[in-house]
This record gives C-alpha cells, sequence and structure tokens, in this order.
C-alpha cells in the first residue's frame, strides 16, 4: 500500500550541489538538462495518454525527487519518467495500462531519435523485458520516497491568492502556465508550494506591468518571504533562457533506443 503524508520533501541549496549525480561525476549544466529532458518526457507522454495535468504535475515532482535519491549514472533518465508517469497516473486515479505507457514511450524516443517506428509486439520478449523494467523502476521509486507520495501543487494556492489580491482575471492563466513551467526545476523540491505559488503570482504581475500591495507587502500574508520569491522568479528566468533539452547519454547501461 502506498500511504501519503504531509507534504515535507525539501532540500537545501547545499543538498542539491550534492546530489548523487554530482557525486557520480556528472555537471550541474548536464545534470540540469536531464532533469528538464525528463520532464519533458513526463508532460508529452501524459498528454499522449489523455492524462489529467495533475498526473503530469505529480509525475514531474516525483521524477525529481527520485534524481535527489539517487544518479542518473544508475538510473536511465527515460525508464525513471515512464515510472514516474505510470505511478503518478494511479496516484491520481487515473492508472493507465503498462503497454500503453510503453508504447507511447517508444513512439516518442522514435521520433526524438530519428529512429524507425516499428509496432511493439505485446507477446515479444522486448515487450516483456521492458514491462519488467517499468515495474522495477516503479518500485525502485517508492522505495526511495519510502513510500510516502504525497505531493502538494502550487496550482491550488494560485486562484486563492490572485483573487485575494484583486488582480485582473487574465493574470490566472500566465501564473498556471508558469506554475506548470516551474516543475521542469528543482523549485518543488526546493520551496513548499505556497513559496513557489508566490513565486509565479509575482512572475505573472510583472509580465502584464500589474502592481502589488508592497505597503504592507502582500506576500506576508501568504507567509513567504521576498527573497525566495525573487530566487524563484530567477530559476523560471534561466529556464526560459536555456535551448531545448536534448538527451544526454550518462546511465552505465546506456544503449542507443531504449524503448526501440
Amino acid at each position: 500500500m502506498v500511504y501519503s503524508s504531509i507534504d515535507t520533501f525539501h532540500l537545501t541549496d547545499e543538498q542539491l550541489k550534492n546530489s548523487p549525480s554530482r557525486k557520480d561525476g556528472i555537471d550541474e549544466a548536464t545534470e540540469t538538462t536531464l532533469r528538464i529532458y525528463g520532464c519533458d518526457l513526463i508532460q508529452e507522454s501524459g498528454i499522449l495518454l489523455r492524462l489529467p495535468q495533475v498526473a503530469m504535475a505529480t509525475g514531474q515532482v516525483l521524477f525529481h525527487r527520485f534524481y535527489c535519491k539517487q544518479s542518473f549514472v544508475r538510473f536511465n533518465v527515460k525508464m525513471v519518467a515512464a515510472g514516474c508517469v505510470w505511478l503518478a497516473s494511479k496516484l491520481e486515479e487515473s492508472p493507465r495500462e503498462a503497454k500503453h505507457v510503453l508504447i507511447v514511450f517508444r513512439r516518442m524516443e522514435c521520433r526524438r531519435e530519428n529512429l524507425p517506428v516499428e509496432h511493439l509486439d505485446t507477446s515479444s520478449e522486448k515487450y516483456a523485458d521492458l514491462k519488467e523494467d517499468l515495474i522495477r523502476t516503479e518500485r525502485h521509486v517508492l522505495k526511495e520516497m519510502g513510500f510516502v507520495c504525497h505531493v502538494e501543487h502550487p496550482h491550488k494556492f494560485i486562484s486563492t491568492y490572485l483573487a485575494a489580491l484583486g488582480t485582473p482575471p487574465e493574470l490566472r492563466q500566465e501564473a498556471w502556465n508558469l506554475a506548470n513551467d516551474s516543475l521542469r526545476t528543482t523549485l518543488c523540491v526546493r520551496f513548499t508550494s505556497e513559496v513557489v505559488a508566490c513565486g509565479v503570482v509575482y512572475a505573472a504581475a510583472r509580465r502584464f506591468q500589474v502592481p502589488l500591495p508592497e505597503n504592507p507587502p502582500w506576500w506576508k500574508a501568504f507567509d513567504a518571504d521576498k527573497s525566495e520569491i525573487d530566487v524563484v522568479c530567477g530559476v523560471l528566468a534561466h529556464l526560459y533562457s536555456l535551448p531545448k533539452a536534448r538527451y544526454v547519454p550518462v546511465c552505465k547501461e546506456e544503449r542507443r533506443g531504449f524503448f526501440c
């Protein structure tokens, strides 16, 4: 059984700088690229699997948490992304069959790496091996989470905060989009959902040039610090400055065409 608990999975900057991947010789830029790449896979596969956005968001948070505990050198980013999608679909009460997850990831990999797209025969040895890998990966994720998989997203606070601040309605969608993009970064393991929500509200307000109350400071009503909000905005700005994330082969058991 998977138990839910209060969302308390947060790391310091020092802990992130000394992640298992970093200890295995992966530099910061490569780790960032692989995190974004894995989250892109989760988002795209979720759309193809017709999952609700909350399932994709949960999958991305689980993905980040897993790689705070394990290294990209030991666990292939593609299979971990697939395992997180599969697990998140069940956690968010939108379960998908293993074969559908594998078929989607196979097609994505073939398209991204210009490999020939072939039908995945569910009676083949290849499929049996992939399914076993998927099940094993899900177990690894659960084990590293201590079977505590509760995730609280910033989205649930955005509407409340914007309503309390009396902002124009167009800010809601912009803040929502920023919250989705924030899941491609490590903000979800650095700050509480309330802080991230404040950060995306502030970033959205700046984009639309909407002034927010400063006397008293609006963020104090939501138990956030201005320094934390600035970090959230800085991380998002850096994310948007990066090129499209591409696959970097770093896993010990690397092979071209992991699913194909």
